[in-house]
């Protein structure tokens, strides 16, 4: 789980420090406030966070049973 997850921790905590993302920039070009861009990708970024978090726990529960019977 910890392996699976460390890209899309390290991504979340580059957002807005080291990079703008696209749509954040992409709307504050447009002329949208610069919070609501912000909340936005936020909530964009919690929401790869977390279907990458249940990816990979759906993974290990399908891969775990198997690995426990005895040969």
């Amino acid at each position: 789980m910890r392996a699976g997850m460390i890209p899309s921790i390290n991504a979340l905590m580059a957002v807005g420090l080291v990079f703008i993302p696209g749509m954040m920039s992409g709307q504050i070009l447009a002329g949208v406030d610069p919070l609501a861009s912000i909340r936005y990708q936020i909530v964009v970024m919690l929401m790869l966070v977390a279907s990458t978090a249940m990816g990979t726990l759906l993974v290990i529960l399908l891969v775990w049973p198997p690995l426990l019977r005895p040969w």
